[in-house]
């Protein structure tokens, strides 16, 4: 065998080898089970893994994906109104001395006219009284301290509704009140009393013994009866109420800083569970209330075919009422507001009777990032966006849900 081949031999039995040993090397390889992506992720920075962008000391690195242009769409500015269906016109009879019931003129849910007789009384003789039969005549300034004593009484009962109170009998041939020997104190229908006294509140026992005719002030329906012939009233008990349902309204309570915004005469559209149709009222008076920085504001029902016979005493009612002039808002996906919950507006009307506050993320031209309030203002079911009013139009809407401490940062789009 020539020398040359002899001695190439050992060449190619040594690459060979290598060769077995490099195959050697890849079949273990490709045994090894793959790295998982989660694995191969852990060994990158890990702010880039628990959030969809990097924030930095003077900087915000975010996708495209989290920045909206502002798509603005005009509405009306308006305030939500809720309250329950009450007669203007309400009245409350209440015995402020013992009474016996001797006859009952009106049966619960009787129209009547007014002036219609509507109980039959008499007053029962207390034990002061019946030692004093001798004084038939009173002092003006006894008469004074004794009809003190009654508004008292009134005000004591903390009635919301409108008080008739019969505080003494009135005496004459026909057993029957009659103005001109009664000094009524009125006042507005709406939560003072209404007292009725004679002009001798120190009585004899004849006298007492005489009968009381109990007519009614204006024509309405008898709401609630709650005398019975036969029966002893004490001191204080109503005897029945008397309401006018074909004059109603509703009142709505705001914070005092909505007073600004409405006007009396201001129309309200409003609507009432288990009623499909639309109804109209008007602002008829506004008042403070007895709680803190709230506005009571009177919404007089209009009445009409429409509301006629369908609207009826303790039903809910919510309706809205316009003010100002068009605006011009943003509309935004739900991920776009911040501290505020939405569930309220979810449902039919889809607008809370006040704006809800919230949260934007904005981008201003100076690409620096700035958390601003805002106002929703409604939510529309068919996108599942909502409007909002307090982004201007030369701002960008950030989607990211961002720590406090980005305010101020530059957007850096990656």
């Amino acid at each position: 065998m020539p020398t040359g081949m002899m001695s190439s031999m050992p060449s190619n039995s040594l690459y060979s080898q290598k060769n077995a040993y490099l195959l050697s090397a890849l079949l273990l390889v490709g045994c090894q089970p793959p790295t998982s992506i989660n694995e191969q992720s852990a060994t990158n920075d890990s702010e880039s893994i628990d959030t969809p962008f990097l924030i930095s000391s003077d900087s915000v690195t975010m996708t495209r994906d989290y920045v909206l242009n502002i798509k603005q769409s005009r509405y009306q500015p308006s305030l939500g109104l809720q309250g329950n269906i009450e007669p203007i016109k309400q009245i409350q009879l209440i015995a402020t001395h013992p009474l016996v019931i001797k006859q009952v003129l009106v049966t619960q849910g009787q129209w009547v006219e007014k002036g219609s007789a509507l109980l039959i009384v008499r007053r029962q003789a207390t034990a002061d009284q019946q030692t004093k039969t001798s004084n038939s005549n009173v002092s003006e300034s006894s008469a004074s301290k004794n009809l003190s004593a009654t508004e008292q009484d009134n005000k004591t009962l903390g009635s919301k509704k409108p008080v008739v109170t019969i505080n003494a009998p009135n005496v004459d041939t026909s057993n029957q009140l009659k103005p001109d020997n009664t000094t009524i104190t009125n006042s507005s229908a709406d939560d003072s009393n209404i007292a009725i006294n004679t002009n001798k509140d120190t009585v004899t026992a004849e006298k007492i013994s005489q009968l009381i005719t109990v007519r009614a002030s204006f024509s309405g329906r008898v709401d609630n009866l709650y005398a019975q012939v036969g029966q002893q009233m004490a001191s204080h008990t109503p005897l029945l109420q008397l309401s006018d349902d074909t004059d109603l309204r509703f009142i709505a309570t705001l914070p005092i800083q909505a007073e600004p915004q409405l006007s009396i005469g201001q129309n309200v559209n409003f609507t009432t569970e288990g009623l499909s149709d639309n109804f109209t009222g008007q602002v008829s008076k506004l008042t403070a209330s007895s709680q803190p920085n709230q506005l009571r504001v009177n919404i007089h029902v209009i009445n009409n075919e429409v509301s006629r016979g369908k609207l009826l005493p303790n039903m809910i009612v919510t309706g809205r009422v316009n003010y100002g002039q068009i605006e011009v808002g943003a509309i935004v996906p739900e991920n776009a507001l911040h501290d505020v919950d939405l569930t309220p507006i979810q449902k039919p009307p889809y607008q809370s009777l006040m704006p809800l506050s919230a949260n934007v993320w904005t981008i201003k031209q100076d690409q620096r990032l700035t958390r601003q309030p805002v106002e929703v203002i409604n939510y529309d079911p068919s996108t599942g966006q909502y409007l909002i009013a307090g982004i201007s139009n030369d701002s960008l809407i950030c989607l990211a849900d961002l720590p406090l401490e980005s305010a101020g940062k530059k957007v850096v789009i990656s």
